[in-house]
């Protein structure tokens, strides 16, 4: 049977018939790393002095964001599973960029109003409202309008074996897609960060060459979908 030429762009939805390619693991922690990313932007601001003051700067004035990243994924135990690196980019109110370079290339781009994830391995690309692609929360978060405590238990941490000085943040939604976020500062301002999905896995972000309100070019946070791809609409 001959194979039907492919497409220049196939859109489709994730509807019953629909089937996204992409690992159910790696769904989850999506959702991870997407509220990961509002809460650098709650958090970059450098001229403060404790973890609390770091959180609370966000309101200071802090409107873009560039760091390169290195990224280590543990079980339930804490066994390391995977590292992986790449930078992003950030630009307040609702536009980021999440690249990974090593070791597969991957690409989220928020644009203000959706997100876009493009899977080069896949050929897939998968496009989400940003509402619904991490809840009420996160974009509340972004949008600096309501207190942190509306949303989250926040507790300081105290770790012995390390010099950073930490937050936690349990979101009070019980449907959350994760557990927990907690927070690394150092004198220079937010160095690690840790999400606990919901089943208790942890992924660790370090970055690293963090830098802060500078002009950044407005394609980073645009996308276009190549040519000959799959693009599903995820709603």
């Amino acid at each position: 049977m001959k194979t039907p030429s492919k497409l220049p762009i196939r859109q489709r939805n994730t509807g019953a018939s629909a089937t996204v390619r992409m690992p159910a693991a790696r769904h989850r922690r999506i959702t991870g790393l997407i509220t990961a990313l509002y809460l650098v932007a709650v958090t970059a601001a450098v001229q403060a002095t404790t973890a609390r003051e770091h959180l609370d700067a966000f309101y200071s004035g802090i409107k873009t964001m560039q760091a390169g990243f290195i990224q280590t994924r543990f079980d339930e135990s804490g066994k390391p599973l995977q590292t992986s690196e790449g930078v992003f980019a950030l630009q307040r109110p609702g536009k980021f960029r999440f690249e990974y370079t090593k070791p597969y290339k991957q690409l989220y781009v928020a644009d203000g109003g959706k997100i876009w994830n493009y899977d080069p391995d896949l050929e897939q690309v998968i496009v989400k409202s940003i509402d619904s692609a991490v809840g009420d929360t996160p974009a509340l978060l972004l949008s600096g309008k309501r207190p942190l405590e509306n949303d989250f238990i926040i507790r300081q941490l105290k770790r012995s074996s390390s010099d950073l000085q930490w937050l936690e943040l349990q979101p009070k939604q019980e449907q959350s897609s994760f557990q927990s976020v907690r927070l690394g500062f150092s004198s220079k301002g937010l160095r690690l960060m840790e999400v606990v999905d919901i089943l208790g896995q942890t992924t660790r972000l370090q970055f690293r060459d963090v830098k802060v309100n500078t002009r950044l070019p407005a394609k980073l946070f645009s996308f276009t979908a190549p040519q000959g791809v799959d693009v599903i609409d995820g709603q």
